[in-house]
């Protein structure tokens, strides 16, 4: 793995590395689209977008016109800033605090998880949704749009590790078919993720089984599920992908 790049602290990076993935670009359009739908229906909305970065997952959302108001959270300054810039004029408020106790006052309508998940710490994971589901009014829903690993035994480091492998080595398939021509820095970028996945630090990836235990831990639920990513089809208990998740309480 090329360890020479990194995004974590840079804003433009991290887009040019999410725009060059089609996996990861159907996945946030899917997560702005299933919001757009959910936002249809519940007029004076209240968004929360979790780890929200530099604003991808909020574009197309926060200007709905039954949102009241929409709030992203994320610890990384250099995002926010870039995020602010974006949206300088809008009902976008931005804050700087930690996604698994964010600080905010629920409840709120939609809450947005957009590639948020993975960020979490396995250790915080539960308490991340706990704090989630507690903002969330009820009849509403998370909309969580997440990177799902194939399935891999729990506690094993090597079969978790295999599983980050198999779901780049696929990610970056369909960058380069998407762009023969694509940039070795964008490349490397992607590589660089992966390295995050395998050295468990920034990226903390899961597979369905352990996501869907965090979940019923949470006293929450999958109410639909949509897999984009490679191929459309329902959740699989063994298939890595991208989906994007509508999450209620149990």
């Amino acid at each position: 793995m090329n360890t020479a790049v990194d995004y974590r602290d840079d804003p433009r990076e991290y887009e040019i590395e999410e725009l060059a993935r089609p996996d990861e670009m159907l996945m946030i359009e899917g997560v702005r689209r299933r919001c757009r739908e959910l936002l249809n229906s519940r007029p004076n909305a209240r968004v929360l977008d979790l780890c929200c970065g530099t604003g991808l997952s909020l574009l197309n959302v926060f200007d709905h016109p039954n949102v009241s108001e929409a709030i992203g959270v994320d610890t990384c300054e250099s995002y926010l800033a870039f995020a602010a810039a974006r949206f300088a004029g809008s009902k976008v408020r931005l804050i700087h605090n930690d996604a698994v106790n964010p600080a905010v006052d629920g409840p709120f309508d939609i809450i947005v998880m957009a590639s948020a998940y993975h960020h979490i710490e396995d250790a915080r994971k539960q308490l991340f949704l706990q704090n989630a589901k507690r903002l969330l009014a009820a009849s509403s829903r998370i909309v969580m749009g997440e990177n799902i690993l194939p399935s891999y035994q729990s506690g094993d480091p090597r079969a978790y590790s295999n599983a980050v492998s198999v779901f780049y080595r696929e990610v970056l398939i369909t960058a380069r078919n998407a762009n023969p021509s694509l940039p070795e820095h964008v490349a490397a970028l992607i590589q660089r993720v992966a390295q995050y996945g395998h050295d468990g630090d920034y990226e903390y990836k899961t597979s369905v089984e352990i996501l869907l235990g965090f979940l019923e831990n949470s006293s929450l639920k999958v109410a639909r599920a949509e897999k984009l990513w490679p191929t459309l089809g329902p959740l699989s208990l063994t298939t890595g992908g991208n989906y994007v998740l509508d999450i209620e309480h149990a």
